[in-house]
């Protein structure tokens, strides 16, 4: 059984999560409980839970700053985070921190079940490669051998390094690392890579004069034979045989003719394995495939560089605001050329989603509106499709799917023409940063087109029009006696002084002044 820890500071959620599952059928076992987080920190030090399900907001130490402070000793502790709140900057920090999931109060009995099965199989894969490292002393002596000549440290002593390679007594006109990342979702996980290894044994080891060893949590294989060292399709059907039900991938390190140089062979391969994300199981990444993948044009990369430009998440906010696919479709594709461009790895890859869906939805969920509402129950959802997706295409096309779904349930475009759309969205984003440069991307308008389609509509040009919406939002933040900065804060302009040049041009006189006038004109209705 799994031990599992429950922090949280209500006692009666802390009492319902004993009963919502059947915690021993799926592996687990509730040891102990915390009513806050320094006392979950203490308890977590005592019995080292595989397992933390731990409260979002607690007075004192937070959730998250239990977290991290057990991260400073242990970065392979599991956790559930849980909230009655659905607040996007705990999330990202969450998100970072590494938690296993993210669950809404109250707990659905299903989600829970999901969550906890996937930690299990994290847990049962952790296992397996810890029982792959104490196998060490029990290795074949070919396979001690080969770790020692790449793990050990002995870079430096050239002479200990020819014996290890005069020890291993092989004689091939080439040589190569393969690296296995192999994982299934059985309980017979554990029999499964036993049987796995043994048939790469048979296939590569015994007849051909490969050596398999032990690489971390990942299976290594020296290729020695010239027919085996190829990276091709007889290498893929030679290690899915060998997989069984198993899903694998497989990294391929540079050939190398000297036997000495092998560690090269095995950094490469460490590298492009790091890739796997972005490869279908199955998969043999080689450095052709790992190009294919990451080549992008030069300007995408100038696009994913830019940090000038408006930010992903606001822009998917804005795609998201006025109800447009197409945009939405635009922004996820700029997101894809931004993971490729900085050839982000797995982690990098989810953090980076999960950071531009929460701040999109974030600024959805901000006001008190039916879609609001639906936004913000939209975002848990976000979070575990980018969190549980076994690789890069499905987490696409699950965000594809889901902000679709989205947006069907916001009914569509809510006006008749794109410039009604930009008017009600100006009037409700006013103190945002409004470019008629973005505005335009996002409807699928060359810039100057849509400038001049705005002019003959309302008669006003783009910024004017949005000045003058601001200045009127300002006269009625001045009437209430709010200061001058506080004002042109909120209506958008990030300096007083050339808010007050513009509230003069279009009103006649100081904000200042404006606002002592209103002041002077309750006082003598009230007269």
């Amino acid at each position: 059984m799994y031990k599992v820890l429950i922090v949280d500071d209500e006692p009666m959620i802390r009492e319902g999560l004993r009963t919502i599952v059947d915690w021993g059928a799926e592996g687990f076992e509730i040891v102990d409980t915390a009513s806050n987080g320094k006392e979950g920190l203490e308890k977590f030090g005592q019995i080292a839970p595989d397992l933390t399900i731990v409260d979002i907001r607690m007075p004192g130490m937070t959730g998250l700053d239990l977290i991290e402070k057990v991260r400073q000793d242990n970065s392979l502790a599991h956790f559930l985070i849980l909230s009655g709140y659905a607040e996007f900057d705990y999330a990202k920090r969450a998100i970072v921190s590494g938690v296993s999931g993210y669950l809404l109060k109250p707990v659905d009995e299903e989600e829970l079940l999901d969550e906890l099965r996937r930690v299990r199989e994290q847990l049962q894969r952790e296992q397996e490669a810890r029982s792959v490292r104490s196998e060490h002393d029990a290795a074949l002596p070919k396979a001690q051998l080969v770790e020692e000549l790449l793990f050990e440290e002995v870079s430096a002593d050239d002479d200990h390094r020819g014996k290890l390679v005069e020890a291993l007594a092989l004689s091939a006109p080439a040589y190569r690392i393969v690296l296995l990342d192999a994982y299934g979702g059985s309980e017979m996980e554990s029999r499964q890579h036993a049987v796995f290894r043994q048939r790469l044994k048979e296939t590569f080891e015994e007849p051909g004069g490969g050596i398999l060893f032990s690489a971390g949590s990942h299976i290594g294989l020296l290729l020695v034979r010239q027919s085996h060292v190829e990276c091709g399709d007889s290498l893929r059907s030679h290690l899915s045989d060998a997989a069984g039900e198993l899903e694998f991938h497989a990294a391929c390190g540079s050939v190398v003719d000297n036997l000495i140089d092998i560690g090269a062979s095995f950094r490469e391969a460490e590298y492009l394995l790091h890739s796997r994300f972005f490869f279908e199981s199955g998969s043999v990444i080689d450095r052709s495939a790992y190009d294919t993948v990451f080549t992008v044009s030069e300007a995408s990369e100038a696009l994913a560089e830019n940090e000038d430009g408006p930010q992903l998440g606001d822009k998917l906010y804005y795609a998201l605001d006025i109800r447009s696919r197409e945009a939405v479709e635009k922004v996820l594709r700029e997101l894809e050329q931004a993971a490729l461009s900085r050839r982000m790895d797995e982690a990098a890859v989810r953090s980076e989603y999960s950071r531009t869906l929460s701040l999109a939805i974030g600024k959805l969920s901000s006001g008190e509106s039916s879609a609001a509402e639906l936004a913000q129950s939209y975002h848990s959802l976000l979070l575990s499709d980018i969190n549980q997706a076994q690789n890069y295409d499905v987490l696409k096309k699950q965000m594809h799917s889901r902000l679709g779904e989205l947006i069907d349930q916001f009914g569509g475009a809510n006006k008749d023409t794109v410039l009604k759309q930009m008017i009600d969205f100006i009037r409700r984003n006013y103190s945002e940063n409004l470019k008629l440069e973005v505005l335009a991307e996002m409807f699928g308008y060359n810039s100057g087109y849509l400038g001049k389609l705005f002019k003959n509509y309302t008669g006003e040009y783009f910024n004017a029009f949005v000045d003058k919406i601001r200045v009127e939002k300002a006269k009625e933040l001045l009437t209430q006696g709010l200061k001058v900065h506080q004002v042109a804060a909120r209506v958008g302009y990030s300096n007083a002084d050339y808010f007050h040049s513009k509230f003069r041009k279009y009103v006649g006189t100081s904000p200042s002044a404006y606002r002592s006038e209103a002041h002077d004109e309750r006082r003598g209705g009230g007269s």
